[in-house]
């Protein structure tokens, strides 16, 4: 049984963002493959010791230095020397910048890259961090894109070997209960992610004001974690009732949101392969998505994309989702189920095992020699 350990992902299950959806999903059915996996997270998103026979493991990290980058960073590596992985699976750039050390431990590395390989000032982490992860990307076995605008990204950068694309996946309808209300009556457009600069919220907020002067019983309900200085007390102080704040809610709470909206918009001016359009599509909500190459990968019609940098357009597919809300639902059976992405990344380590084993056949018909 060949081991894993996972770094990047805070914790599971139900904890809110890209990485942490797409480890929820993805490791507990790779583990039901016959396939030892450990996720080194941190507090207080790691609340057992196992899920779905995926081990969870909590770095040791102070509670006041629980958001330490440098100390998470000791902290996998330590254990990694202790668990000896055969693999392991750097979700995200940032934990990157450790490459070289797991290289040097003999631990054959994937890597798999959202949103976060397009690096902005927004981001926590000092550029030159970011750049020497980039450059130590040419020493991973293998690396995984999440969508082929970013695999060409990679390519552009001087990676051109090993590189695969595997996205993320819709939720089979069991994931999905229909039973829940959403808090929310009325009609209303929905925003669901991590709240940062690069969501662009402040934009679609200014499209609503502009838009709602027409349909003054629409409401703009955003839903996430707000990242510091992201701006809330700005939207705040608009004093608009018609604009809800939900903070941050529990995933399996979201299916109703989902549900009751009128439509989904996606914003962003930086983005991956979006976990919450996703569900939403899974929900068969209609969506809005902003245009960047990611979002266009998934060849959707043109009427659902809209131009992130500009007000005008956003107001304008407001108002075409708005008139026709049925005309933008996507039919979720064109998107992969979380069982094929299984595969696929199965495929991807199968592949770095018997590499391996041929250049150690090879290595010793040449001694023989």
């Amino acid at each position: 049984m060949k081991s894993i350990l996972v770094i990047g992902a805070r914790g599971i299950p139900d904890v809110i963002g890209g990485v942490e959806k797409n480890a929820e999903r993805l490791f507990p059915l790779i583990a039901n493959r016959g396939w030892k996996l450990c996720i080194a997270g941190r507090r207080p998103f790691v609340k057992s010791g196992q899920y779905k026979g995926v081990s969870l493991w909590s770095a040791p990290i102070p509670p006041f230095l629980a958001k330490s980058e440098t100390l998470y960073a000791i902290s996998t590596l330590i254990r990694a020397l202790r668990m000896r992985p055969d693999l392991v699976h750097i979700a995200g750039l940032e934990p990157a910048f450790m490459l070289w050390a797991y290289k040097l431990l003999g631990c054959k590395i994937v890597v798999r890259l959202g949103a976060d390989f397009h690096h902005r000032p927004w981001s926590k982490s000092p550029k030159w961090v970011m750049r020497c992860a980039k450059y130590q990307l040419r020493w991973a076995d293998h690396i995984i894109a999440v969508t082929p605008a970013l695999a060409k990204n990679l390519r552009a950068s001087g990676i051109r070997q090993n590189i695969h694309v595997i996205g993320n996946a819709v939720d089979p309808p069991e994931n999905a209960p229909v039973a829940a209300e959403a808090p929310i009556s009325g009609d209303y457009i929905l925003f669901v992610g991590q709240i940062s600069e690069r969501r662009n919220i402040h934009s679609l907020v200014a499209a609503f004001c502009i838009f709602v002067k027409n349909h003054p019983h629409m409401k703009l309900v955003i839903v996430g974690d707000w990242e510091k200085g992201s701006g809330r007390e700005q939207i705040e102080a608009l004093g608009d009732k018609r604009i809800v704040i939900l903070g941050s809610v529990p995933r399996p709470a979201l299916s109703p949101l989902y549900r009751g909206a009128r439509f989904f918009v996606n914003p962003s001016i930086r983005e991956g392969h979006s976990n919450t359009l996703l569900e939403a599509i899974s929900c068969n909500c209609p969506i809005l998505l902003s245009d960047l190459p990611e979002n266009r990968d998934l060849r959707l019609d043109a009427k659902h994309y809209f131009n992130p940098g500009d007000i005008r357009s956003l107001v304008s597919a407001l108002q075409r989702a708005h008139a026709n809300p049925g005309g933008f639902r996507v039919n979720a059976d064109r998107f992969p189920q979380w069982e094929e992405i299984a595969d696929l990344t199965i495929r991807v380590y199968d592949r770095i095992f018997a590499d391996e084993a041929a250049r150690l056949g090879s290595r010793r018909k040449t001694s023989r020699i």
